[in-house]
């Protein structure tokens, strides 16, 4: 049976339909194409199959034909025409041609012949060209996701082991490349040695033919596979043809990266590896904080698949009116030499096949040459080697005044605690080097390969950091991705932040303020944490107090709490800013025990829930360790981030949160709930990777109403708490 069309297009006619239109009937009489695309009223497109791959110019002569007679009626239009052969049991080829400047062309999608189905919407576009070509082609990425499920699900089944699938992308892709109308054969043998031998030449024609065995096909040794494995590898082929891949490699999407990752993930040789993809919209953002230009060389010394490679490349492309990149100024390093090998072959479709990339280790060697530019993501949480090992390799090769954008863990950038060699490193870092921008990432950034809090990180190479004058651009990034079920989309300051710190970079012009968002200030080294939470300062002190704040009211059980909240702001007469800790003689971690160790009762627990007060649950009271007076606060120091509540009833508490007894002369309930508010308009400073311990509580400032003689103003604060008067 032959492939049939007639459920890819919603309108149109197929055989024997075309004469419910007399202007069709009229045209063709009996003549029966296997089906006629309605574009519009007047535009047509003329399709015809036939179930012998050999018989493709049959079918496009005949379509040719059809068209020309659709074309004798002066009310319709036939310009476009697609024949398809063979069968999708066996393997099928698809070829479509328009008809521009008296000739019928075969239709090019970004310069390349195409190969697959295109959507009523581009081929209107392809009618509206004066060439018949497409320069804009991205495929859907639903559409796309679904081809790379069935990939993997045709060499599972056929039975590619799934270590060698990406590889085995890698040869097919590269074959293509040399020869976009590859036939298929009936021979097992032969088919291989087709798509091995064109993948060779590929890589041969760039110098990059030791890299051959990496990706290079085998066949089982079992004949009785054979067949099998045949079968999987031209419907790959099908499948890769469906998607106009090599047009849409050259397209803006790193194709061949996201396909990787699905492989890889899918073998679960990603995390054996060490590798973790950074998503294309971050590779995309550090190439254009980086400004990376024509003449730049560009490093990744952990460059795995290629995608800061490729954002870079493109990044060129974009800002350059003609297109051009000086070849061979790309470089990168990949320990293992089949993801070399996959690089490779990204940066060879991308148009850059004398990228200098390297199998090794980034720690042991380095470019032939002083770098401009780098972009990175070092391994993570590899046994004895930090992530700031590879920064370091990497800023050695550079040449002074260089730029380095990396992604590095909260524990590089963030950890407090003395014995980590990462607060060693800080301190030598600046001694060398310039810290330019630290930007926090979002959580889920890296959802699901890892679960790792991330920054953004700026250095400037061989400049000594001066503290006491150079100040680092610290921000807070939100990318309006949605990672998980329970992640809502935020808003999108991208852009925002690409181009305050590229205009630092570039002419050291300081961003405003902007509250939870962005500060550009100096270097707070007295506890070496280099995070944005840690530096992004208060809002002037004569604007609103809070712009989202809690306060609790005790309702009739002397238990319940319920939050409000309010954005409409008043002015302050006066505030100051103030260690919290100033308000406490005792602070220490709850002692009553968990839960699940506690029988039920009638004694609030006090976790670190964000809800009811922090009320997680009601314990036994004889079971209970401690039991904590009315009038004191919690706050919690685990979970997603500090969280403070007012208690003025008895309760438990576990250790997992800070249990702090006010001063005397603060040991009142509405100055209670008022502090709460303020430690709570904080909390946007930690999460579950930035945990609110207990050397940040003690570094944590509130900002909070002040006399005239720079005191806290109680009776300011009373006056809000009992007006529900809301900054």
């Amino acid at each position: 049976m032959g492939y049939s069309v007639t459920k890819k297009r919603r309108s149109g006619y197929a055989q024997n339909e075309h004469a419910y239109d007399p202007r069709l009937k009229e045209a063709l009489g009996l003549d029966r194409p296997e089906y006629v695309v309605r574009l519009n009223h007047q535009e047509h497109w003329t399709i015809e199959a036939k179930s012998e791959i050999s018989n493709l110019e049959t079918a496009i002569t005949e379509a040719i034909e059809y068209a020309d007679k659709i074309n004798t009626i002066p009310e319709l239009s036939c310009r476009i025409i697609t024949g398809i052969a063979g069968s999708p049991d066996e393997s099928y080829r698809v070829e479509t041609r328009c008809f521009v400047a008296d000739e019928w062309r075969i239709l090019k999608i970004n310069n390349r012949y195409s190969t697959g189905f295109i959507s009523e919407s581009q081929m209107a576009s392809v009618l509206q060209s004066e060439t018949g070509e497409l320069f804009e082609y991205n495929i859907n990425q639903d559409y796309f996701i679904q081809k790379t499920q069935n990939i993997n699900k045709i060499l599972h089944d056929g039975g590619v082991n799934k270590k060698n699938r990406a590889g085995v992308m890698a040869c097919i892709l590269l074959a293509l490349a040399e020869d976009e109308k590859l036939s298929p054969s009936e021979n097992p043998t032969t088919l291989i040695t087709d798509i091995n031998t064109r993948a060779e030449a590929t890589l041969e024609r760039h110098g990059k033919k030791e890299f051959f065995d990496q990706i290079k096909i085998i066949l089982p040794p079992s004949k009785e596979n054979h067949e099998k494995h045949r079968k999987a590898y031209i419907k790959t082929i099908d499948q890769l043809r469906d998607l106009n891949i090599a047009s849409a490699i050259d397209s803006g999407m790193d194709v061949l990266g996201q396909f990787y990752e699905q492989f890889l993930r899918y073998a679960n040789d990603a995390k054996e590896l060490g590798i973790v993809f950074t998503p294309r919209h971050i590779t995309q953002w550090g190439a254009e904080i980086l400004d990376i230009k024509y003449d730049d060389i560009v490093f990744d010394p952990a460059c795995g698949t290629g995608g800061f490679l490729v954002a870079a490349l493109d990044k060129v492309k974009k800002s350059n009116a003609k297109r051009i990149f000086k070849s061979g100024n790309f470089y990168g390093i990949e320990q293992d030499p089949m993801i070399a090998t996959l690089a490779i072959v990204n940066m060879i479709f991308r148009g850059d096949g004398s990228s200098k990339i390297m199998e090794g280790d980034s720690l042991d060697i380095q470019p032939d040459i002083e770098v401009d530019k780098v972009l990175m993501n070092p391994p993570f949480a590899l046994d004895n080697e930090f992530e700031w090992k590879f920064v370091d390799a990497a800023l050695d090769a550079m040449k002074e005044g260089g730029l380095l954008f990396a992604v590095l863990p909260t524990t590089t950038m963030a950890s407090s605690n003395d014995n980590r060699e990462e607060i060693s490193w800080r301190k030598e870092l600046l001694k060398r080097h310039t810290l330019k921008a630290v930007v926090t990432l979002p959580e889920d950034l890296f959802y699901p390969q890892v679960s790792k809090g991330t920054y953004g990180v700026v250095i400037e190479s061989h400049i000594p950091h001066n503290l006491s004058k150079d100040k680092v651009i610290w921000a807070i990034l939100q990318d309006g991705q949605t990672k998980t079920k329970t992640q809502s989309t935020t808003d999108n300051n991208m852009d925002k932040i690409a181009k305050a710190i590229g205009n630092y970079l570039a002419t050291q012009t300081e961003p405003a303020l902007i509250e939870k968002e962005m500060d550009c200030r100096l270097l707070n080294i007295e506890n070496l944490d280099f995070s944005p939470e840690n530096h992004i300062g208060h809002y002037d002190m004569n604007t609103n107090l809070f712009n989202l704040s809690f306060v609790q009211e005790n309702l009739s059980d002397g238990i319940s709490a319920i939050e409000r909240a309010s954005k409409k702001g008043s002015p302050v007469s006066e505030c100051a800013v103030f260690q919290l800790t100033d308000f406490f003689e005792s602070i220490g971690k709850g002692k009553s025990g968990r839960g699940k160790t506690l029988p039920t009762g009638n004694i609030p627990l006090i976790s670190t829930s964000e809800y009811n007060n922090g009320i997680s649950e009601f314990v036994d009271e004889e079971s209970v360790k401690v039991i904590y007076p009315p009038g004191t606060i919690t706050i919690s120091s685990n979970g997603g981030s500090c969280c403070a509540f007012y208690h003025d009833y008895n309760f438990a508490a576990n250790p997992d949160v800070f249990v702090l007894k006010l001063k005397a002369e603060y040991n009142n309930k509405n100055f209670g709930l008022f502090l709460c508010a303020a430690v709570n308009s904080e909390k946007w400073r930690y999460n579950y990777y930035r945990k609110f311990g207990r050397e940040r509580l003690d570094r944590l400032e509130v900002k909070i109403p002040v006399d005239r003689n720079k005191e806290v103003d109680l009776e300011r604060i009373n006056q809000i708490i009992t007006t529900n008067e809301i900054f």
